[in-house]
This record gives structure tokens, C-alpha cells and sequence, in this order.
């Protein structure tokens, strides 16, 4: 479903977004980020199912989901609903002391609550994964990220969904639904989970996708498109890094996500002396952080390239990018791989 002209979504604060396409089992334990590489939320044994929903580098952003003992969680913490304040806490498939472990949580680790009942919660959330903690052979690499899960209403659906059959062309009428789609009878707030306060607002003639529904509450789906100069990391605990501190630990910061300001200075291919990158590699020559006058490399994906190709010399850009390197051999440039890029 293609949202329309007629939505205007007013965002209150970073409006998630839950890209599941596929899922698949972990080869082996693994730790769960809640960042490429940054604080650890929890770590996930083998086999355990996870739909990933996303990729930064070498890492790979997924959805957690289980059942928790009711009695080793408490109330809210940041925006999750409720977080674990028992020790030794685990993550089971499903609600019984006997079912397979999915997790060993960390004390303190926030979730989103599914549903509650019968002295279990069941909850999940959205986190980082090392790529190589799936089997070798991935369907087509999902779409990089930027925005985080909502806390969702109960869904029905496989462990497992079947491989994604290409989609059909939308050729919807503007401000046309498909059947089943609904649309508010008035403005209406968006909620994150039913009883909880709105993130945003929707207006009359907007095309919603009901997902499920409970307790006089629908879980929809929505599409549009907001400014990329008016989002950020949804995740506060990416540190605010500069190029002086790549440099300084090149090693610390690899896989770390950083959004920056940076002044593009030439479009080029990498060559042989430029260890750090593939032979004829494209990337970005350009200027930053902000006022800092660092050299930066940003690698550029083939969808970036065309753009990054048509930039004019000295054209302020707003990157979202994975820190590959922070000293590159032999320049002792930092290289960042490019996951998004606008014009300020």
C-alpha cells in the first residue's frame, strides 16, 4: 500500500517502521546489540528465530521475540513498555519453564509487551546481530534501517515466513485504498500500543492496512515520506562521535553508526594504494563533521553512486554511515560506508 497525498503525518517523535520480510535461525550464540556493536542487550542462543529488518555493515538488525515470567519484569523504561529487573532472566519460545531458551537477557534490557496472560509476557524488540550468526546463503540483503520498531499489537504469523514473491506494481489511483483498508473518520492519533499516548497524527483520507485488532483498538500500516534532514538514529545509544575519535581508536569505533554533516569534495574510485578498499571501490572525498576539516572516505553503495556522481564540488550532505575504519592504511583517513545520503 502506497500512502497518498492526502496523508499528513505530523511526527511527535521517530515514527518506527517494522520491515519483516524473512526470517532465519542463528548457527551458533550470539550477542544482541541494542547498536552495530554498542550496548549489549542480551545473547541469543542457537537457533533461535529472528526476522532481520535491516543491515549496517557487518551487522545485521533483527526482531526478538519470546515470553518472559511476568514476575521478572517491571514497569516502563525509555519508550519500552516494561523491562527486566530480575537476574538470570531468560527469553523463552513460549510460555512454559520447559520451552527451549531463545535468550539470556541482560537486567535492565526494555521490550515492547504483545500480550500478557497466564503469568507470561510476551514481548519483543528490535536489536543488532553479527551477520555472520546466520547461515551463510541470505536472501537478498533487507534494506538498511534508520528508524526503530514499533511496540506492536498481537499478530498472528509463521516462525518462518516463505520467501518474498516480488511485488506487483502499485497502480492504485492516488488516494485509492485496497479492499480492507480503512481511513479515519477525523484526525486521530497514532499510538504506539493501545492505551498509550499518541506519536503522531493522522488525518480523514488517509489509507490505513488494519494488521490486527484488540481491545477496541486497530493495528494499522502506513507508508509516506518524511524529510531525511528531519530524522535521527532512533537509537540513543549511539555515542556522538568525531573524526578526531575515529582516528584516535580506529579499532573501538568499527561497526559504530554515526549521522554527520559533511562537505563532499570530489566524486572518486579507490586504487591499489587505498588497503582498506576494494580495487575501483566508489567513494566520496569529503570534508567533516561539521566545522571539523578532517579528510573523510565514504564508500558508496551502487544506488548512491549515480547521485554522489552528480554532486556539485562543496555540497553540504547529511550521511547516515557505518564506521569501517577509523585510520585507513596507508592515509590514516577514516573510511565510513554510506547507508543514506541527502543535500542540506
Amino acid at each position: 500500500m502506497r500512502l497518498r497525498t492526502l496523508l499528513a503525518v505530523t511526527l511527535l517523535s521517530a515514527a518506527p517502521a517494522a520491515p519483516i520480510a524473512w526470517a532465519q535461525s542463528t548457527t551458533g550464540p550470539t550477542v544482541f546489540y541494542s547498536g552495530p556493536g554498542t550496548q549489549k542487550l542480551a545473547t541469543v542462543t542457537q537457533g533461535t528465530v529472528v526476522a532481520p529488518a535491516g543491515q549496517s555493515g557487518k551487522y545485521l538488525r533483527v526482531i526478538l521475540r519470546g515470553y518472559i515470567a511476568t514476575s521478572l519484569l517491571g514497569g516502563p523504561s525509555d519508550s519500552f513498555a516494561t523491562r527486566v529487573t530480575g537476574t538470570d532472566a531468560r527469553l523463552r519460545t513460549s510460555a512454559s519453564t520447559s520451552a527451549p531458551v531463545a535468550a539470556a537477557l541482560e537486567q535492565g534490557v526494555g521490550f515492547h509487551v504483545v500480550k500478557r496472560g497466564g503469568g507470561w509476557t510476551k514481548v519483543e524488540r528490535a536489536g543488532w546481530i553479527l551477520r555472520s550468526a546466520l547461515p551463510a546463503t541470505l536472501p537478498a540483503d533487507p534494506a538498511p534501517s534508520v528508524l526503530h520498531l514499533a511496540p506492536p499489537a498481537q499478530i498472528k504469523q509463521s516462525p518462518v515466513a516463505p520467501p518474498v514473491t516480488p511485488a506487483t506494481p502499485d497502480t492504485t489511483p492516488p488516494g485509492a485504498g485496497q479492499a480492507g483498508d480503512v481511513t479515519p473518520v477525523g484526525t486521530t492519533g497514532l499510538a504506539p500500543a493501545p492505551d498509550v499516548a499518541p506519536v503522531a497524527t493522522v488525518q480523514h483520507g488517509a489509507v490505513l492496512t488494519p494488521l490486527a485488532r484488540e481491545r477496541g483498538w486497530v493495528r494499522v500500516r502506513l507508508e509516506g515520506w518524511v524529510r531525511e534532514a528531519d530524522v535521527a538514529a532512533a537509537d540513543s545509544s549511539l555515542a556522538r562521535l568525531s573524526a578526531a575519535d575515529l582516528r584516535a581508536s580506529p579499532q573501538q569505533y568499527v561497526g559504530r553508526t554515526v549521522r554527520w554533516t559533511v562537505t563532499s569534495l570530489a566524486f572518486q574510485t579507490a586504487d591499489a594504494l587505498r588497503h582498506d578498499m576494494k580495487p575501483d571501490e566508489p567513494y566520496l572525498l569529503a570534508r567533516g563533521p561539521g566545522a571539523e576539516t578532517s579528510l573523510l572516505y565514504l564508500a558508496l553503495p551502487p544506488d548512491l553512486v549515480a547521485r554522489a556522481q552528480a554532486l556539485p564540488p562543496m555540497a553540504q550532505l547529511i550521511i547516515t554511515a557505518t564506521v569501517r575504519t577509523g585510520r585507513s592504511d596507508p592515509a590514516g583517513v577514516p573510511i565510513l560506508d554510506v547507508s543514506s545520503m541527502t543535500t542540506r
